[in-house]
């Protein structure tokens, strides 16, 4: 029952991030902010996507290696494009100046 319950909160928030997320990338349209935010929101969304994948997978009990690997993939993608948008926004907030 634990297992139910820990998998439907994960399903809730990773639909949170996801709806989050997008919302974030519509609202990044322009300015000094929005290179680095369009980087983390959509690394946010593929690391999301492939965790979703990872919950679903164990919800159903389905042993599918193609799943794992694409779940595993997207979610390393979604990892470096959060490193890069953290990069730069690192980048812009240590040298103010430079921009």
């Amino acid at each position: 029952m634990y297992r139910i319950v820990i998998n439907v909160i994960s399903l809730l928030i990773n639909i949170g991030l996801i709806y989050l997320s997008v919302k974030l990338l519509a609202i990044f349209r322009g300015g000094s902010m929005a290179k680095p935010w369009a980087y983390i929101s959509s690394g946010i969304f593929t690391l999301t996507i492939g965790n979703f994948l990872f919950v679903l997978q164990y919800t159903l009990s389905v042993e599918q290696v193609l799943i794992r690997a694409i779940g595993g993939l997207l979610m390393m993608f979604g990892g470096l494009l959060m490193l890069a948008g953290m990069y730069l926004e690192y980048k812009k907030w240590s040298n103010p100046t430079s921009s």
